[in-house]
Parts: structure tokens; C-alpha cells; sequence
């Protein structure tokens, strides 16, 4: 195990994960880099290498000489947050949903933020996400168009995976909605729940256009995510899901688009 206070990020891909990782880490106190993958897969040299700037035979050698993954994860977000002069480290990545009983198990001073978005808008997202991957240590173009009945599969099981620990002390629902129309708000809730005080700068506008590097948590492959707090995402099921896939989407996911309470009934895909 590994002691550390920790934060960690995850939620279903397209549902703000990478918005609130940019807010966290605006906090004096929080150090959150690029997504990993770390807590949910084995450590990977070469993904670390690309998207923390760093040598992949390094990686390969503190992996090593490391006597768990724990420990290897332990030391390398520690590592990060000390060069950052920050005495917090975390993690976002989004399949960390996927995993959060090791998460609290492995990391007893960690803390689990589970995103959640109207699962419709992120269908719609990752229907052609990302736009860009990266093969032999460049970005190049990434065709996709996935169907939304697998879009909506996803977003099922990976918010159903963070659903599991509602109401867990050391787990924390954030919904997009709420963060995008009251960041202020919703971060002082965040924060509160990790016994920190509240920066506004975490809340303050980042211009779209300005450079990302890597204290800024920049993407590679998710660079169309990152920018400042914006609602034009909102509800776009409405323009880009066309009646079938609205239909499609119901028979898969319909439920528990009720239950967390996006829609009333399943109307909404006749409409």
C-alpha cells in the first residue's frame, strides 16, 4: 500500500474528466499530469515516455527496481507533484473507474472522483473520439465512427462500475452539467471533500487558444477537450443523434439515463 494523499480522476471517456483535471491542478496544492493508465493497466514505458516527455529506458529501469506497482506508481506521481513543488499527486484517467476497489485499497489516503455526464452527449462524443492517436511517437489523424449502441454500452458499464460506490466516504459524484454551469460551486464541493480550501483560480477561464505543455495536463490524443468552461456541448444528442440512433441508444442504455434523472421517461427519443 502507499500512504500518500492522493486524488484520482476517472469516469466514463468524454464526461469532464479532463475538465476537472485542468481545474484540480490550478490548485497550489495538486499535481495532475497527463492520463496514464497507470491504476488500470500495467504500467506502459513507451505511453509514459510519449506523454510525460521522459526516456522510456528510465521508465523501464524505476519499474524495475520497484517492488510492486504501487510502489513504481507511488513513486513516479510523487516524483511529479515534487518537481511541481506540490505535496498532492494524482491521476486522471478515465477507465480508473473501472477500478476503483484497487484504487482505494492500494492508495488508503486516496480520494476517488467519479464524473458523470448525460450519457446521450457522450455517445455522441466518442462516436469519433479521438481525433487523433498516436503511432511511433507522432499524432496522426484517427477515422473512427463508432456506433452509438456502443457508445451507450460503454457509457452503461463505466458509469454503472462508479455507481457501485455511491455514497462511499472517499468517493465523490461530480456531474458535468453542474461544473460547467457553476464551476465555483461545484469545485468548493470537490474541494471540501478533499479537506483543501478552495483556489479561485481553480474556476478562472483558460483561453482556447493558448499553448498546453505538460504542467497544463496536455493530451496528446485529447487536445480538443482541453480549454476553457463552455455549455455549446450541451445537449447536442438533440442535433447529431438521428432518430434510430435515438432509438438505439434507449434499448442500451435507456434506464439509467432515468435513474440519474437526464430524462424523465423514454420519450425524449420520439420527440
Amino acid at each position: 500500500m502507499c500512504h500518500d494523499p492522493a486524488v484520482i480522476v476517472g469516469g466514463c471517456g468524454r464526461s469532464g474528466t479532463t475538465l476537472i483535471r485542468e481545474m484540480l491542478d490550478r490548485h497550489p496544492s495538486i499535481a495532475i499530469g497527463p492520463e496514464t493508465a497507470i491504476l488500470c493497466d500495467f504500467p506502459n514505458p513507451e505511453r509514459l515516455a510519449i506523454e510525460w516527455g521522459l526516456r522510456a529506458a528510465d521508465i523501464e529501469r524505476d519499474i524495475r527496481s520497484s517492488r510492486s506497482v504501487v510502489e513504481f506508481t507511488g513513486g513516479f506521481f510523487r516524483a511529479y507533484a515534487a518537481r511541481r513543488g506540490k505535496p498532492i499527486w494524482g491521476d486522471k484517467t478515465p477507465r480508473n473507474v473501472r477500478a476503483i476497489d484497487r484504487i482505494l485499497r492500494w492508495f488508503p489516503q486516496a480520494r476517488f472522483i467519479h464524473m458523470i455526464r448525460d450519457g446521450r452527449d457522450v455517445a455522441c462524443s466518442l462516436r469519433r473520439h479521438p481525433k487523433e492517436t498516436v503511432r511511433n511517437g507522432r499524432l496522426v489523424p484517427n477515422e473512427v465512427n463508432r456506433p452509438i449502441a456502443e457508445c451507450a454500452k460503454r457509457w452503461l458499464e463505466d458509469t454503472s462500475c462508479g455507481l457501485a460506490y455511491r455514497g462511499h466516504p472517499r468517493v465523490i459524484e461530480v456531474r458535468y452539467e453542474a461544473l460547467t454551469a457553476d464551476p465555483e460551486s461545484e469545485l468548493r464541493r470537490v474541494c471540501a471533500f478533499l479537506r483543501l480550501d478552495y483556489e479561485p483560480s481553480m474556476a478562472s477561464a483558460k483561453d482556447e487558444g493558448a499553448p498546453a505543455d505538460l504542467n497544463d495536463g496536455r493530451l496528446m490524443n485529447n487536445r480538443d477537450a482541453a480549454g476553457r468552461v463552455h455549455r455549446k456541448s450541451l445537449s447536442r444528442w438533440r442535433r447529431d443523434l438521428s432518430a434510430q440512433e435515438r432509438l438505439d441508444f434507449v434499448h442500451v442504455a435507456g434506464e439509467l439515463l432515468v435513474a440519474l434523472g437526464y430524462a424523465p421517461d423514454h420519450g425524449w427519443a420520439t420527440e
